[in-house]
């Protein structure tokens, strides 16, 4: 198994593409930590993958908060020794409104969980790895924000942007010491909150137009790109941006 004994940390692993990234890991060995505000889905998930054998714990965590976050690796370290694979997967989503009337605490909060709670986890995780000499791997979720903006989200765009340049930061400063640092950026997928919504019409239709293989992906297909990066498989990619997103991105959309 790719991931027998390594430790993972997972943040905003209780649900969504956190979570399937979260299930990936320890259905090949890991011992995975998931890492959320909401302690009660958090306890919920973790019970999920142990009941499937896995070993899993979970853990309460504001990813904006530096002592919150401190205490995460604290805990992490005192309980297994060592932190392998951080994904920083937690962050706010969805549409913030115009422009134009976007207040600075709306602003604020979207960059403070998406792009400074990145940051936070990331120098928090790459220290420990540091001390502990160990070959790590992060993996920061981007967005197709990180690349192109949709309409009144210039927050979320700004964040899922800026994510990308830290990885590409974190990537060259942590080099050195053999810890590769990638963005995974997931395009439409599948998830709990929005299948009933995704799969009415027109939307469904919508979608089957825009992404070349035909529609959205899914959490499992996300949490495999997950794993390569995670794994010792990945060995030469680092500060890069893996893009699954069925063609989207590729698609000159010319009628």
């Amino acid at each position: 198994m790719r991931f027998e004994n390594k430790v993972a940390i997972v943040t905003g692993g209780g649900q969504g593409i956190g979570f399937g990234i979260a299930e990936a890991f320890a259905r090949e060995g890991a011992r995975v930590v998931l890492a959320q505000r909401n302690r009660e889905r958090a306890d919920r998930a973790a019970e999920r993958l142990r009941a499937s054998g896995a070993h899993a714990t979970s853990t309460p965590v504001d990813v904006s908060d530096p002592s919150s976050v401190d205490r995460l690796v604290e805990q992490t370290l005192d309980v297994y020794g060592a932190i392998d694979i951080l994904v920083n997967n937690a962050g706010l989503a969805g549409a913030n409104g115009p422009f134009l009337d976007l207040d600075y605490d709306t602003w604020k909060a979207v960059l403070d969980v998406n792009l400074s709670g990145v940051f936070l986890c990331g120098r928090a995780v790459g220290r420990a790895m540091v001390a502990k000499q160990t070959r790590g791997r992060i993996v920061n979720i981007g967005s197709l924000n990180s690349f192109s903006a949709q309409k009144q989200a210039a927050a979320y765009a700004a964040s899922k942007g800026g994510v990308l340049m830290l990885t590409k930061a974190m990537a060259v400063d942590l080099a050195c010491f053999d810890i590769l640092v990638n963005c995974l950026v997931p395009g439409s997928v599948l998830v709990e909150r929005n299948n009933s919504h995704w799969s009415t019409e027109p939307l469904r239709t919508a979608l089957s137009k825009a992404i070349p293989l035909g529609g959205p992906g899914t959490v499992e297909q996300i949490a495999a790109a997950a794993a390569f990066l995670a794994s010792s498989e990945n060995s030469f990619m680092t500060g890069a941006a893996l893009v699954v997103d069925g063609g989207y991105l590729a698609y000159a959309r010319v009628e």
